[in-house]
């Protein structure tokens, strides 16, 4: 199919387009507000029980590796312990506002790219594919989405401040204020 040829068939193949999309998107929207306040209490309650479960876990674990750093000097290490404190105090309310926004983008926005992504080429019943991708795999999405966000919490941080913890610098010298 050739592209068309000069402004005004440009204009008329736009026009042509329009009413196709603002269906899909309103097709898309309506899933989309459908989905999204289960999608949201998943994400913020699933993020919420992470971010509440190991904050006791993540507030002593971080003071014992700035306290056992082999690089941080005696008073870089009482001056880390006071300024993490305002952070380790400000996560839990930082993490919990960002689960719910972010659970209620995601519930509103993946069925969304999910309407449009069901149109493209390839798809035998696209009918069928617009109404439907797009609300099991949100669905799934939001449990991958707090699975990942576990896997984050708890191995990554703890290796982060093992890593920490356990380094040393190449002339064994110590940071200090």
């Amino acid at each position: 199919m050739e592209p068309p040829q000069g402004f005004w068939a440009t204009l008329w193949n736009f026009i042509c387009f329009l009413p196709y999309f603002i269906g899909l998107l309103i097709l898309g929207t309506i899933k989309g507000a459908i989905l999204c306040p289960l999608i949201c209490l998943i994400v913020a309650i699933g993020n919420s029980a992470i971010i509440l479960g190991l904050w006791p876990a993540h507030s002593i674990w971080t003071y014992y590796c700035i306290l056992r750093a082999k690089f941080l000097g005696p008073v870089l290490k009482i001056v880390s312990c006071i300024c993490i404190s305002a952070l380790l105090v400000v996560w839990p309310v930082v993490g919990i506002v960002g689960s719910i926004i972010g659970g209620a983008g995601y519930g509103l926005l993946a069925p969304i790219v999910s309407t449009f992504a069901a149109v493209e080429g390839g798809k035998s019943n696209a009918f069928y594919h617009c109404i439907f991708d797009g609300t099991l795999s949100t669905v799934k999405g939001s449990f991958t989405v707090v699975r990942d966000f576990m896997d984050v919490c708890f191995h990554s941080y703890f290796s982060v401040m093992d890593d920490l913890r356990l380094q040393v610098l190449p002339d064994r010298r110590r940071y200090e204020i």
